[in-house]
C-alpha cells in the first residue's frame, strides 16, 4: 500500500499509530529472559502485574484470581499460549514455550494449595472468580 506524505501532520499521526501499535504488544509475550528458571520467576515476571504476587487478583485492576482456576496444569498451559475464548481481556502468550507455561501452571496450581490451606480467616479477599 502506498501512502503519500502530506506533511508533518501525516507524519505524527503514522507516528502515533506505530506507538499505540507497539505499546498495545508490550505485556511481555518476549521470552529471551536466561535468569529466569523457576516458576515462580516466570510467574513474577508475566503474571503479577495483573494478578498479583499471590495470585488473588488486584481488585483496584478488576483482576481476577487466578489460582482460582478449575483448569488442570495442561488447562493453563492452553489457556495461557492460546486464544481459547476471544472475549477474554488476559492476552495469549502464544510465543511462550511450553516448557515455561507449564512451569507456571505448576507454580500458579502451588499457590492454589496454599489458598486452599488458608484458613477463611485469614484468606486475602479475592477481586474475582476467572472463568472455570
Amino acid at each position: 500500500m502506498l501512502v503519500r506524505n502530506n506533511g508533518p501532520g501525516m507524519m505524527r499521526l503514522l507516528f502515533t499509530g506505530l506507538v499505540i501499535i507497539l505499546s498495545a504488544c508490550s505485556y511481555h509475550d518476549n521470552h529471551d529472559h536466561p535468569e529466569l528458571r523457576s516458576g515462580s520467576d516466570f510467574f513474577n515476571h508475566h503474571c503479577t502485574e495483573c494478578h498479583g504476587e499471590d495470585g488473588t487478583g488486584l481488585l483496584v485492576k478488576q483482576t481476577p484470581a487466578n489460582i482460582l482456576t478449575k483448569r488442570n496444569r495442561e488447562g493453563i498451559v492452553k489457556y495461557v499460549t492460546t486464544n481459547v475464548n476471544p472475549q477474554r481481556e488476559m492476552p495469549v502468550f502464544s510465543a511462550m514455550p511450553y516448557t515455561e507455561a507449564s512451569a507456571i501452571a505448576n507454580y500458579l496450581l502451588k499457590l492454589q494449595q496454599v489458598y486452599e490451606a488458608t484458613p477463611n480467616e485469614k484468606k486475602k479477599l479475592r477481586a474475582l472468580m476467572i472463568e472455570p
